[in-house]
C-alpha cells in the first residue's frame, strides 16, 4: 500500500467515524469537526511524510522534526 492509499484511506476512516458519531449536528458544530478533522489529516499525512518502515525509527525521525521547529526539552529534565 502507497503513502497515497494509507492517507486516503485513513481520510476516508475518519471521516466516516466523525459522520457515525455526530448526530444532527449543529452548524457550528458541523464548522468545528470540519476544522478538527482538517488538522488531523494534515498530522497524519506529515507521520505518513517520514515513509514509515520501523515504528521506533518513526517516532525518532518525528521527535527530531518537531524538536527542529519548537524548543522541546526532553523528558525527565
Amino acid at each position: 500500500m502507497t503513502y497515497y492509499q494509507v492517507s486516503t484511506q485513513m481520510q476516508s476512516i475518519v471521516q466516516l467515524t466523525v459522520i457515525g458519531k455526530v448526530f444532527k449536528p449543529n452548524k457550528g458544530k458541523v464548522l468545528n469537526l470540519n476544522r478538527d478533522l482538517d488538522q488531523y489529516i494534515e498530522c497524519v499525512r506529515w507521520y505518513f511524510s517520514f515513509k514509515p518502515t520501523s515504528k521506533q525509527k518513526l517516532h525518532k525521525d518525528a521527535y527530531h522534526k518537531t524538536k527542529q521547529w519548537k524548543s522541546i526539552r526532553p523528558s525527565g529534565r
